[in-house]
Order: C-alpha cells, then sequence, then structure tokens
C-alpha cells in the first residue's frame, strides 16, 4: 500500500491530469512521482501493468474527448 502526504497526493493528481489530457507537465514532478509511488524495494508483479495502464489512460482520453 502506498501512502502519500496531502501535497504529494495533489501533485500526482495533477501530474495524471496533464498527462491524460496531454497537458503541460514539470518533468520534476514526473521524478517525484516515481520516487514516492516505486521505493527501491518494491519490484513490479506484472511486466504488463504499465502497458495495460497507459491503455486505460487512453480510452479514458477518447472517452472525454468524444463527450458533447
Amino acid at each position: 500500500m502506498i501512502v502519500l502526504t496531502d501535497d504529494q497526493a495533489i501533485v500526482v493528481h495533477r501530474l495524471l491530469t496533464c498527462i491524460l489530457l496531454n497537458e503541460t507537465y514539470r518533468l520534476a514532478d514526473v521524478e517525484d512521482a516515481l520516487i514516492w509511488l516505486f521505493p527501491e524495494n518494491r519490484q513490479i508483479l506484472c511486466p504488463f501493468d504499465s502497458l495495460w495502464a497507459k491503455n486505460l489512460a487512453q480510452e479514458i482520453v477518447q472517452g472525454l474527448s468524444n463527450r458533447p
């Protein structure tokens, strides 16, 4: 389980929103989020998780784009 402070959660939320909407975001926010979300001792259990997440993000963006 990942526990973030309020400030960290705000940065991650803003970053993910910008990525999903294809808006500009700060590289420093990406670097910080990677450190917060992937501590050194954490292992990725499934190599397809990132592909699944990317596909889901693309579906969300398409859904938002198609809204009237």
